[in-house]
């Protein structure tokens, strides 16, 4: 199965709402559906191999394998990744422009073998379609 190159276009996004995890009621000002993740599938620019993975889009605009996202601490994760409602979506959506960013290091405050969030990945993977 082919990939595509990861693009900023919110065509090739999916967004997933989190409202059934359980830790969704911590998120203040959440709207009914709420928090939410903006999630891709497929490959980085510059990738040669074209290898296939998931990534998900921060609040800077660069998107995170998901292999180190659901490594990282949650307040980490959820201050950068995570989004309240779907207005706070748009807006970051509306000004995404320019080349596709990403972040293609291990993030500094991630251990190279950290257990993963078996919860939230479920929780991710529950919401795929």
């Amino acid at each position: 199965m082919s990939s595509q190159r990861l693009s900023n276009h919110f065509s090739a996004c999916r967004l997933i709402s989190l409202s059934k995890h359980p830790l969704a009621a911590e998120f203040p000002g959440r709207d009914a559906h709420g928090p939410y993740v903006i999630m891709q599938e497929g490959y980085a620019p510059g990738d040669a191999t074209q290898r296939r993975a998931e990534f998900i889009l921060g609040r800077s605009g660069a998107w995170l394998a998901n292999y180190w996202f659901i490594r990282m601490p949650v307040p980490e994760r959820r201050k950068e990744f995570l989004f309240s409602t779907k207005a706070e979506v748009m807006a970051l959506m509306e000004d995404l422009s320019g080349p596709v960013r990403v972040i293609s290091t291990r993030p500094a405050n991630v251990e190279e073998d950290a257990p993963a969030d078996d919860e939230f990945d479920k929780a991710l993977r529950d919401q795929e379609p």
